[in-house]
């Protein structure tokens, strides 16, 4: 039993989420005592990687054999499940009484909590659970806590008008620690996607990537330097500047290469196919999508990552065929490793549009009904216009061309307040 309970262990660490589920499975009806505790808990986290509408009754199963010492993390993992799948009535329960105890749960079960708090509204409340979830392990935790720790605070201060200062603060807090620097400027790249599908100028975006990179080189913190760069490559290709966008990815491509940064230089290298897919060289795209796609996946960011460079591999497939082959492979590859219910919209919205082109179009609804699902956590973004452009494709197959005209009319009319030109003027042409 220990043997198979390791081997389990060891399929979910590499990712190999459904593989883990299988040997789980086949000792699950001998399991006993805490051999059976583990395995149901190993059940119930693969099951959450691969986001099985079970998950959540596992998690339960779990729960009613665990004594209470492995209650704390089972609950706080179950917690932040339904808070991120929409159910925050669920997480409320779950997490209800459930408070640091000055053991090692603790940071995760603040975790919990903070977003919880932040999904209900409670931004005070979600900062709070931060910041007291670093205190209680500021560095030591799992890097996968560290970035969720990370990004929720990258999010509430966001939503306060602050994550310029935040980003300083980091930029001061890891410049003695290169490590744990790639870790905490990893998990600011999903809340820069806030910032650039937003209403900020981008002008502003790019006075603060600058900003921020010269502090970082004088301060010797190469990971800030760049994702610095990034940021500002990222807010030139959406305002339209494909020539300095690609000068200034290129160079964040370099240098995450050459500090080891696998995360950074995946999502700048996609980014990077995303100036070439604009120009029309889809070769191109294509190529550096290649390059992205092993590095992401050996990321800790991989959940955030794989969705994005699947999302545009589809934008970029030169054929039906090569389109339905970038398709099912993003399917797979999604199956085997968790998701964001934030970026996963990346991939719904080209993958939608791409089976309205090749006549699927019930694939299409499918995966428009999962971006839409997705554009209620991207509130008054580029996303929501991006969903309707989607939409629109789908009703003008349909054969209602007027509804479809009013759809890309309000969606350029949202791009057009997000200073997105080339994807207002894109809807506008039809």
């Amino acid at each position: 039993m220990p043997f198979v309970l390791r081997a389990a262990q060891t399929e979910v660490t590499v990712g190999a989420f459904r593989d883990a589920l299988s040997l789980v499975e086949s000792i699950l009806g001998a399991a006993r005592d805490e051999d059976l505790v583990a395995a149901l808990t190993l059940r119930a986290d693969a099951l959450a990687a691969i986001g099985d509408p079970a998950v959540l009754s596992a998690y339960r199963e779990a729960l009613a054999v665990a004594d209470q010492r492995q209650t704390r993390v089972l609950r706080a993992r179950m917690g932040q499940l339904a808070v991120l799948s929409g159910d925050t009535d669920t997480a409320a329960a779950v997490l209800d009484g459930l408070e640091p105890d000055g053991g090692p749960d603790d940071s995760a079960v603040l975790l919990a909590h903070g977003a919880l708090a932040y999904f209900t509204g409670d931004i005070d409340g979600a900062r709070v659970a931060v910041a007291d979830s670093l205190r209680a392990d500021p560095v030591q935790g799992s890097a996968l806590l560290q970035s969720n720790l990370v990004a929720l605070r990258g999010l509430i201060t966001h939503t306060r008008g602050e994550w310029n200062h935040t980003l300083r603060a980091e930029l001061m807090r890891t410049r003695d620690d290169p490590g744990l620097a790639t870790t905490v400027f990893d998990a600011h790249l999903c809340v820069a996607e806030y910032l650039l599908y937003g209403p900020t100028p981008y002008e502003d975006v790019i006075d603060l990537a600058q900003g921020l990179r010269r502090t970082a080189q004088s301060s010797g913190v190469l990971r800030a330097v760049a994702f610095a760069r990034a940021l500002a490559g990222e807010a030139e290709l959406l305002a339209g500047n494909l020539d300095t966008a690609e000068s200034e990815l290129s160079t964040a491509v370099d240098l995450h290469r050459e500090i080891g940064a696998t995360a950074g230089e995946a999502h700048s290298l996609q980014r990077l196919a995303e100036v070439h897919l604009t120009r029309g060289d889809l070769r191109t795209a294509t190529r550096l999508l290649r390059r992205a796609l092993p590095l992401a996946r050996s990321s800790v960011l991989a959940p955030h990552l794989i969705q994005r460079i699947y999302g545009t591999t589809v934008a970029a497939a030169d054929s039906p065929e090569a389109a339905r082959e970038a398709i099912n492979a993003a399917k797979a590859a999604m199956a085997q490793t968790d998701s964001c219910d934030f970026c996963a919209i990346m991939f719904e919205v080209p993958a939608a549009i791409n089976c309205v082109r090749n006549g699927d179009l019930d694939a299409a609804r499918e995966f428009l009904a999962a971006a839409e699902r997705s554009s209620t956590l991207w509130e008054g973004t580029a996303w929501q216009a991006a969903t309707l452009e989607a939409r629109a494709h789908l009703l003008a197959a349909e054969g209602d061309a007027e509804r479809a005209r009013q759809l890309r009319h309000r969606a350029a009319e949202i791009f057009d307040d997000v200073a997105h030109p080339l994807d207002a003027a894109r809807c506008r042409a039809g």
